[in-house]
């Protein structure tokens, strides 16, 4: 492997894996590592795995989820039909990723335990980080009853169990989780779940029951006294229990199993109640329904070894007497949440159904019987807030410093942002212990600021230093830390207040700046902190990371200041740690622009007047600036050490010399991604290993976003701007449907920012409103340059095309329209028909399948709101209810094509079908039409002798013979060797149909199918086909259902051949010298199929700034790889036979059915690069680099290759210094040389 591609000009940013879903179960947890002794494990699961968890309801909104509506679930939050199940793992100190795992067994498309409300399945997991000291394992149990264990030093699987099988064999109980969401309930010494039956009768499920799971195998834990045979003696019924307690449910109709805790190291204290569902499906009930049981844990001596087996020692009523009546209020049971204290004690805390009180209760466990109880009005809690949502309790103490009490966190919506639902935390004081015997009776206070206008938008406490971080804005937009130190001020009512504490930076700026002040103008939504987890708590300082609205992931340290004393009135330091942009593992698109590096030869004044970057370098270039910065380095040549600086950077490859190589040699590319999930813009610095440039946040409630950079007539690699990788000037589109909104006032509109894409500043933007959803988006981009930024315009236009045949402008400015007149003249020269004036759009309907090619011209009777007409060109029609749309893909704009001709090894030239306007469209079969077309037995295979296909092709049998079954391809009976016959896997039924369509005219140019699915194989979800176009070359691949491998399909077009006669000094063959796509024959189509063993998610292909250099094609393999393949290997003019003479010249290479991987063509080598969904590629000023970027998963990766070698570039570990010491030796060997042949000649003329 050479050293260009072997990791030192490449790199992968890690994300955990979380998305647009965040961070809810955040840990930290201990290892025996000694270089990462603490890690911080995150999921997106719910934040209390063992809450009880509601059903997924398809009628919630957004802001029925702030008011309360799910309990609290998943923090607040209701999972999306996303596949989210990655459990990770960081570094507290530097917030490197460690490990990332997939928790999950099964995809979004798969069958299994699927929620009664849910129309597909949706995986889901739970997540669970032992509290007992020696286990560092980190526990997930995923909705098909799959139990894993995961070792939190490096991720290693060490534990992997199916519980239902283990809990029910012959699965005669038809267990499921209540809900399709698992939990976890922590006893330390155990484990425990909720599963719950169905029933005979309507296949509805049964009340729950617990599941105690040993931590060490995964067994589940049976009563003492078991037998073998009986396995239901492993299943805790709640009702049973509250039976067992003499707990009537009256009113109630399910029985629970709410919350577990430790009581003492053998015995786990189970709370159980009676509940059942409001109007909006959660379950509620009241402490009066409650009951605690008692349950026994001890070890067994069997035949093999020793078990654990449980005994139930009490089943008691939770009494609740007069003075605790006014906790009697129904409740929500998903935000129950319990804080356990040393003296047998412990407080429930949950939020009432009605959202407008916190119910508040402390029950001693040894008699069962509630000895405080309050309910807490909304009012009091807050005056801003409308409703409560949601409970958090973490790092609470059994006696903070001594005070008897436990700080809690409550959050409620703001009533001051209607729009836009925002949270509000505001800190709790929990008395516990014997302050609650003193007849005082307020168990909870509020934490009071110095501020009640100040909105905390997350809180962090830490009880060992008793102070309090906050995340607020501030004036200017950005948000920052906060410091406070608690304080009782009276002992008789135990106000808690806080005292703020002055906040200083290591570096000496006093800022506290969490998250800066967000670009995208004052239309952008801010960056708003969703939580702060309290990573790591002592008495010398705390560690706090932030999780913004944004997708960005920050740690910092906060420390008491040296000078401080132990009085209330200290200072705080905060240090940054560490920042992780979580935008980048939902990657949808990517744009490369060349970092150049403008020579700064301007005066101050020019420099503040001067636009943007464009103009200072456009100014650097007038001619008195040439001079005065010739003068300059020559200046510091002579005089500075220029010299001397020279030579030792023409002998040592320094990081100085490395930069400008960089910079000169085009490697130093910014890379802008596009998160659509995350709403977020952010630019990466090739050059220094993904350093982050800048960031921009989005619309929030944008249905998609588009980066447009470009125009349709400009090429990329444009050396002068316009558009190409030089050009700076970036439009972002977002389109928003706020139809159901009333407080709107445009139910439908696109936001555009028009903004410098090197440093993120953005230069104008503004709202154009739709009355129809966009169907295209046409880049324009002008080709005269503009010295200045008009108000609400930009350089870069682009037309959008909407579903009733109309055409809207953004900018919507004369400049615009001024553009757009321009492009629709150059297309008459530089587009399909030459003397037609007019611009080619088309849209493509995926619903319906239709695709329409459209000229668009300036209507003679047009109005002043829609100055466009619309001309049908073409129609292509696919039948939605026969075949679907599942990929369209486009060739790159503006390749560079070396040669349109392939010389062939006799001489003979292979014309190329270059048409800039193909395009591709993938459809599938419907499961309907491939079930009419090729019926399905019973067993689920596909019969030979029915079918209107199959008797289309003459392989059907009468319906009335017996004929054999369709076997897969390649299947044979046991000790047999039968091979399908040619006629058999003829007659398969095509189920993938790959369409090149050409955009202008609107005609097929070809088509071909594959069957590589039968009807029982095709699911709601459809299959993933990558599609990439270069040259004249199509490549995709697909899966395929029937072989079980991945099909690899190669098309090339081609317009004919050249004798190598053809072409001589006296004659030549007619030739077009323009392409028209409404005058041209359609291309010569050679195709050929491989198979890799690998299925494929992603492709690409490397680009060149001449194309000279040989094209790889790149594949991003389900193994976690990107593997690069030649061209020539793809080459459907491969020979099944022996090479000709003719073929050996031309370099063509015998077919082989599978490609092979070489790992030494892996660009990805060590790394693995999960789940890839793109594979993009820019050039560099030399034409043997390509710069390739992969995203789309959690991961970013890029890397610098050469697919021809790089023969026009040293490599990094050149030898320079060697070569400085023999050019100088050289030197002075020729000047000695000289000289004794100068003394020579005197001597001889003497």
């Amino acid at each position: 492997m050479y050293a260009d591609e072997a990791g030192l000009t490449d790199f992968l940013l890690k994300s955990a894996g979380h998305g647009d879903v965040g961070v809810n179960y955040a840990r930290l947890v201990a290892t025996n590592d000694i270089e990462n002794e603490k890690v911080w494990v995150t999921s997106q699961s719910n934040e209390y795995p063992g809450a009880v968890v509601d059903e997924f309801l398809e009628n919630i909104d957004d802001a029925d989820v702030g008011s309360g509506v799910g309990g609290g679930l998943l923090g607040g939050t209701i999972m999306g039909s996303e596949d989210y199940c990655a459990i990770a793992a960081r570094n507290v100190t530097s917030g490197n990723v460690l490990w990332r795992v997939n928790a999950c067994t099964s995809s979004s498309s798969s069958s299994g335990n699927k929620p009664s409300s849910s129309k597909a399945f949706i995986p889901r997991h739970t997540t669970l980080a032992s509290t007992k000291p020696s286990d560092d394992t980190i526990y997930s149990l995923d909705n098909t009853g799959i139990l894993r264990g995961w070792k939190s030093t490096n991720g290693a699987l060490t534990l992997d169990t199916d519980i239902f099988s283990t809990i029910d064999a012959a699965n005669e109980h038809g267990l499921s989780f209540p809900g399709g969401v698992p939990r976890l309930l922590d006893g330390t010494v155990a484990i425990g779940t909720v599963v719950s039956k169905k029933t005979r009768d309507n296949d509805k499920e049964e009340d729950e029951s617990l599941v105690l799971l040993d931590k060490g195998g995964g067994h589940s834990i049976k009563e003492e006294g078991y037998h073998h045979q009986q396995s239901s003696t492993s299943l805790l019924s709640a009702k049973m229990l509250l039976s067992k307690a003499k707990v009537s449910g009256k009113k109630h109709t399910s029985a629970r199993i709410i919350d577990m805790h430790l009581i003492d190291e053998a015995r786990i204290a189970i709370w159980v109640g009676w509940s059942s569902k409001d109007e909006m499906g959660r379950a509620v009930s009241s402490f009066s329904n409650m009951a605690l049981v008692e349950v026994a844990l001890t070890p067994k001596p069997t035949d093999r070894g020793e078990v654990m087996v449980y005994q139930i020692v009490r089943a008691v009523p939770l009494t609740m007497d007069a003075s605790t009546s006014s906790v009697g209020a129904p409740m929500v049971l998903s935000s129950m949440r319990m804080v356990p204290h040393a003296d047998s004690t412990v407080s429930m805390l949950a939020i009432a159904a009605t959202n407008s009180q916190l119910l508040v209760t402390t029950i001693d466990v040894s008699t069962c019987k509630s000895i405080f109880g309050t309910a807490v009005e909304i009012d009091v809690l807050h005056p801003y807030w409308r409703s409560i949502a949601s409970i958090h309790v973490d790092n609470t103490q059994n006696n903070s410093a001594g005070k008897g009490r436990a700080i809690i966190r409550v959050a409620g919506l703001d009533d001051r942002y209607p729009t836009l639902p925002r949270r509000m935390e505001v800190l709790f004081s929990l008395q516990i212990g014997d302050q609650l015997s003193s007849g005082n009776d307020k168990a909870l206070h509020r934490v009071y600021g110095d501020d009640e206008e100040v909105h905390q938008d997350a809180l962090a406490y830490c009880a060992n230093m008793e102070m309090i971080v906050a995340a607020s804005q501030n004036d200017d937009g950005q948000t920052v830390a906060s410091g406070y130190q608690l304080e009782s001020k009276d002992s008789t009512q135990r106000r808690v207040t806080w005292i703020p504490q002055a906040i200083g930076t290591t570096d000496g700026s006093g800022s506290g700046v969490i998250v800066p002040s967000t670009r995208g103008g004052s239309n952008s939504p801010p960056g708003l902190v969703q939580s702060a987890h309290l990573v790591e708590c002592s008495k010398d300082g705390m560690t706090v990371v932030f999780s913004t609205l944004g997708g960005m992931t920050a740690a910092f340290r906060f420390e008491k200041s040296s000078s401080d004393d132990d009085s209330k009135a200290g200072n705080m330091e905060m240090k940054h740690l560490w920042s992780s942009e979580e935008a980048l593992g939902s990657v949808s698109s990517s744009i490369f622009l060349d970092e150049t590096h403008a020579a700064m030869t301007m005066t101050a004044g020019d420099a503040e007047n001067a636009d943007d970057e464009e103009e200072k370098a456009l100014s650097s270039l007038q001619f008195i600036h040439r001079i005065q910065s010739q003068l300059s380095s020559l200046q510091h040549f002579v005089l500075g050490g220029g010299a001397l600086s020279s030579l030792k950077s023409v002998a040592f490859a320094t990081d100085e010399k490395k930069a400008e190589r960089n910079a000169s040699f085009g490697f130093a590319k910014i890379s802008v991604l596009l998160s659509q999930k995350m709403h977020r813009i952010v630019a990466l610095d090739t050059a220094n290993k993904g350093r982050v440039v800048w960031s921009m946040n989005l619309h929030p409630r944008a249905v998609w976003h588009k980066l447009v950079h470009g125009g349709q007539f400009v090429t990329l690699n444009d050396a002068h701007g316009n558009g190409g990788v030089h050009d700076h000037e970036m439009l972002s589109l977002s389109y928003v449907d706020s139809s159901g909104a009333v407080s709107s006032s445009m139910s439908k509109f696109v936001e555009w920012k028009c903004f410098d894409g090197i440093t993120g500043r953005v230069f104008s933007g503004d709202t154009v409103p739709v009355s129809t959803s966009v169907m295209q988006i046409v880049p324009l981009r002008t080709s005269t340059h503009h010295p200045t930024h008009e108000a609400k315009s930009c350089r870069q236009v682009v037309l959008l095309v909407h579903s009733d045949k109309t055409v809207s402008v953004v900018p919507d400015t004369a400049r615009s329209y001024a553009i757009v007149d321009e492009a629709m003249a150059a297309s008459a020269t530089a587009g399909t028909t030459a003397g037609q004036n007019g611009l080619f759009v088309h849209t493509v309907d995926k619903e319906s399948g239709e695709f329409h090619a459209l000229r668009m011209s300036r209507g003679a009777n047009g109005s002043s709101s829609n100055p466009f007409e619309l001309v049908s060109v073409g129609t292509t029609i696919f039948d939605p209810t026969e075949e679907t749309i599942v990929n369209v893909a486009y060739p790159r704009r503006g390749e560079v094509i070396q040669s349109p001709s392939t010389v062939l090894g006799d001489d003979s030239l292979l014309l190329k079908y270059l048409n800039p306007h193909i395009m591709v469209v993938v459809t599938e079969a419907t499961q309907s039409f491939l079930s009419d077309v090729a019926p399905v037995s019973e067993d689920g295979s596909e019969e030979n002798g029915d079918g209107f296909y199959n008797a289309l092709v003459g392989g059907g049998q009468s319906s009335g013979s017996s004929g054999q079954k369709r076997k897969p391809l390649g299947a044979s009976t046991p000790g047999g060797a039968d091979v399908p016959s040619s006629s058999t896997i003829a007659a398969a039924t095509p189920s993938l149909f790959i369409t090149l369509v050409d955009s202008v005219s609107g005609q097929i140019l070809h088509r071909v199918s594959h069957a590589h699915a039968l009807a029982s194989d095709l699911t709601e979800q459809a299959t993933r086909v990558p599609v990439v176009i270069s040259e004249n070359w199509v490549v995709y691949s697909v899966f395929n259902q029937r072989t079980r491998r991945t099909d690899v399909g190669v098309l090339t077009l081609h317009e004919g051949m050249i004798d190598k006669n053809g072409i001589t000094a006296f004659s030549a063959p007619e030739q077009e010298t323009s392409f028209s796509s409404l005058e041209s024959a359609k291309p010569i189509v050679l195709s050929k199929t491989f198979g890799m063993t690998k299925a494929v998610t992603a492709l690409g292909v490397t680009t060149t700034k001449a194309g000279i250099s040989n094209k790889q094609f790149l594949f991003a393999t389900a193994n976690d790889q990107v593997v690069s393949i030649d061209r020539r290997m793809l080459d459907p003019r491969r020979p099944n036979g022996e090479l000709k003479e003719s073929e050996k010249m031309e370099g063509l290479i015998r077919y082989a059915p599978l490609l092979p991987i070489v790992p030494l063509r892996t660009p990805s080598h060590a790394y693995e690069v999960s789940s890839v969904e793109y594979i993009a590629s820019a050039s560099a000023n030399v034409e043997s680099q390509s710069l390739v970027i992969a995203y789309g998963g959690p991961d970013v990766f890029f890397t610098r290759l050469a697919p021809s070698k790089g023969f026009d570039l040293l490599p990094d570990d050149f030898n320079r210094g060697l070569l400085s010491v023999v050019l100088v030796s050289l030197v002075v060997l020729v000047n000695v040389i000289q000289r004794m042949n100068k003394k020579k000649m005197v001597g001889t003329i003497w």
